[in-house]
Order: C-alpha cells, then structure tokens, then sequence
C-alpha cells in the first residue's frame, strides 16, 4: 500500500537539504518527496497518511559497533531486547560485536545471529566476523566462510591484536573479500586502569591510562592501513592526539576512516569524579580539550561516523567499587538525545550529526540509502527535537540500565522509526 508522511521537516543529509513537505513511499521504496508548508496534512484516496506532527525527518541510523550479547551473555541483553533499543533509538541496521561466547568466528555463528535477527524482524543485525579463534590472536579464524555467510567487516571486537605481524596477515587476507576492518585502539602495555591519566585520577586516586595508550595503537593501525591497503576503520577514537594522526593519514589518501561514541562527544573525565561504576566506559571519557578536538574532527570530516558502543551490564556488574565493575554502557536509545543537546549547545552542527549517523556507515558498509529521494530505501526516523524526558529505568527499552546519563534531562528524542516502509517503532500512542 502506498503511504504518505506529511508535515514534517526533512533533512536529506547527503544532499545538505533541508525543507518541509512529505515523503511517500510503496514496497519498501521512497516514491515521492514533496515540499509541503507545515500543517498542511491532505488525504488522497488509495493513501495511507501518516502525520509527523512537525517533526523532522531523517534517513534511519546505522550503527557500526554495539553488543548485543547473543550468544552467551543473555542475562544483559539478546538479539530482540537490543533489536527493540536500537528500533526506540532510530536505528534500522546494527552491526554487533565478534566477542560473544562463542565468538562469532565461524559461519555457523554467523548465521545464528542472522536468524535470530530475521525472527525478530526489527533491525537488519549485521555480525561483525572475528580476526582470531576464540579472538586469542593465534589462529585466524575462517573469514572467508564468514564472509559468503554475510559479515559485513571484520573485527577482533575490544581485544588489542599484540601480534602485529598476525594483524597484518588478517589484514591483507580480508581485502581478498572487501571487507573493511573495524580496529578499537589501545595498547594494552600502556594502560593501567579505565580512567584518563589527568587531574581527576590523580585526585581521586584512580587507576588511569594515558593519551599514548591510544596514539601508539592508533599510529600502528594507519601504519598497517599504509602497508596493507586494508579499508581500516578505527572505532570509538578518544583525543585530540588519535585526530592528529587520523588527520594525516587522511591527508596522505590512505584508506582509513574512524568513529566516535556520543557519550565521548559529552562526557569528559570528571564523569568518574564521584567513583561511579555508571560512568565507568571503555576507552575512558578524557579531558575537555580532547573532547573539543573530538567535535572538530567530527565538523572538518577527520572523524567519519559516530556509533553508539552500547555495551549492556548487569546489576551484579556494575554495583561494585569503581575498580572491580565492569565497563560499558547502555546507550542505543540515547545516541540521538545526546547529540541534539551539543547541537542545541550549538557545539555541532546537526546536519554533521545525522550525516555521521546514516550516510558515513553505510558507505562503509557498502549500503544503499541515507538520502531522503525516489529510489532510496524507505528506511526513515522521525525526530522530536522537542520532547523533554528524564532518563529512568523504565524510559530504556534494552534490558540492561546501566548508564551515566541516568536521572539526566533530554530535549529531543525519537518519535518513530520505519524499515522498509514498515513502523518497527512509534512512541506516539495510536500511531
């Protein structure tokens, strides 16, 4: 059937347009964008209308890296319960982590987690194939099965690859198949705890790991991107050191590109001042120049695309002292909330913003859509940039809560999310 969303503000990110009027689609497909003043909602016979009640529209969000625990690790999160997050968040495609027990490192695994996500039929859950058997950084684990059986990239996950030469091998075999590798960076011989090496850890007496942590790993991987020709993507990048190298790698034509987490976007490393397990990320939130580099390098094209990490955590994970709880956070629900904040803050510019969120991933990922046109998929979110909430326990749709933004107030949040043409969420009652 044919369906109109009207009296909305679109953004098409890919084209720097933006304008009011409605978009129709059939079949999955966009059909038609008009422009169309606000308020103006009509009822053509054979159309369904749906009214957007002002809000802007946008091309649904693609995330590159979060966890959704399957298999294994159940008890924090499944493929549905992140699958109904990452819906309430404006996300129709989610790349998830290799590190789940077991690892995602052989064609088997991979369709598990395909089917698993076809059952749930929310999200396009897209897994990330593992470098390494069992991610030990020995054995290369089989990337060309994983690869016929739908990997998009692969990715040792958070595990830091030690053996260089071993990277490089997995590095040069995965071109064979055109899959990007996905690279989070520190080195693990620099780093001595999960807080940033400043003022705040020193005061407070935390354990703490520095800036170079992050630089040596991040110059190794350009390096190898360099010598190999591996498309190399370097996830949730930290400080203004990491942009620098980043900046030049860029400069020189190599094929490397990188990512942000929002919550590095807005936190900075007095979120851990109080000792709370809730703040406690990995990479840890750094300094307040750091951040602003991070911002820069968003605005001047150094940083690509923005993913969310969401890494769910149990209570018996996180209620502990600041030293024995684990890292991670739940955030698929609040990337959007955080980033129209910094744009209300006039600290980014929201086109940069959505661009980071739809266009940047799927080109990496070798995906069609993230423009609001005729022939584009009708895979679309529906912003209220408005809405006032509180984040709470109950207000978060994936099982895990943990989150340092908990008790904060938001404007903005998302209104409904279409994949395909189909509504796999509406927060608006009698949608």
């Amino acid at each position: 059937m044919r369906t109109r969303l009207a009296n909305c503000e679109i953004l098409d990110p890919e084209k720097g347009k933006r304008f009011w009027g409605y978009v129709e689609w059939e079949n999955g497909v966009i059909i038609a964008v008009k422009r169309a003043g606000p308020g103006m909602v009509d009822e053509p016979d054979g159309v369904e209308v749906i009214d957007g009640r002002g809000h802007l529209l946008v091309p649904s969000f693609v995330d590159l890296y979060a966890d959704f625990c399957e298999p294994g690790n159940e008890h924090r999160e499944d493929v549905a319960s992140g699958s109904a997050a990452a819906a309430a968040g404006g996300y129709t495609t989610v790349c998830v982590r290799p590190d789940t027990s077991p690892t995602i490192d052989g064609a088997d695994t991979v369709r598990f987690v395909l089917e698993r996500a076809a059952a749930c039929g929310k999200v396009d859950v897209r897994p990330l194939g593992a470098l390494s058997k069992n991610l030990a950084g020995e054995t290369m684990a089989e990337i060309g099965e994983m690869a016929e059986a739908g990997v998009p990239a692969i990715s040792e996950g958070d595990t830091y690859v030690a053996r260089t030469g071993f990277l490089r091998r997995c590095m040069e075999y995965g071109t064979n198949f055109r899959l990007p590798i996905l690279l989070t960076s520190e080195d693990p011989t620099l780093a001595s705890g999960m807080a940033h090496e400043g003022y705040v850890a020193t005061i407070r007496g935390l354990k703490a790991t520095p800036v170079a942590a992050e630089e040596a790993a991040v110059a190794r991987h350009v390096a190898l991107a360099e010598l190999t020709g591996a498309r190399t993507h370097l996830l949730k990048i930290t400080s203004a050191a990491a942009v620098r190298i980043i900046k030049d790698a860029k400069r020189r034509g190599l094929p490397v590109t990188a990512s942000v987490t929002a919550h590095h976007l807005a936190l900075t490393e007095t979120s851990v001042a109080d000792w709370s397990p809730a703040a406690k990320v990995w990479p840890p939130c750094r300094s307040e120049a750091d951040r602003k580099a991070l911002l820069a390098g968003l605005a001047d094209g150094t940083i690509d695309a923005i993913v969310s990490d969401h890494a769910p955590r149990a209570i018996e994970d996180k209620e502990l002292e600041f030293d024995l709880a684990v890292p991670g956070a739940s955030t698929l629900e609040l990337v959007w909330p955080i980033l129209n904040r910094l744009v209300g803050t006039q600290e980014l510019d929201l086109t940069t913003a959505i661009r980071a969120l739809t266009v940047a991933p799927r080109r990496l990922l070798g995906m069609a859509g993230g423009s609001v046109a005729v022939g584009a998929p009708a895979d679309l979110v529906l912003l209220d940039r408005a809405a006032t909430w509180m984040v709470d326990a109950v207000s978060l749709a994936s099982r895990s809560k943990s989150s340092p933004f908990l008790g904060t107030t938001f404007a903005g949040r998302t209104d409904m999310t279409l994949r395909g043409g189909r509504v796999t969420f509406a927060r608006t009652s009698g949608r």
